[in-house]
């Protein structure tokens, strides 16, 4: 499993191997519904004003358009998608 995040403009870009498309959306909705058992910021999810999801080669790509940037969004995205707490 592996994440990688970057900034991008209006928000961002993460890639995620590792797990099913279907699984990491389960994950995402869970936090955008305050139902995650993670580090979820309800202030930091208010600020994101949408999460897309697609399916990719080996992985899956994340886009996230908000007043967002990587280095956030990093820890929470590892610990909640990943279970890695940093």
């Amino acid at each position: 499993m592996n994440i990688e995040i970057s900034n991008q403009k209006g928000g961002v870009k993460a890639f995620i191997s590792g797990f099913s498309t279907e699984i990491l959306g389960a994950k995402i909705e869970a936090c955008q519904n305050g139902q995650c058992d993670c580090a979820c910021d309800p202030e930091l999810m208010q600020k994101i004003s949408s999460i897309e999801l697609s399916s990719t080669d080996g992985g899956s790509a994340i886009t996230i358009t908000g007043d967002v940037d990587a280095q956030t969004l990093a820890p929470m995205m590892r610990e909640c998608l990943l279970g890695n707490k940093e």
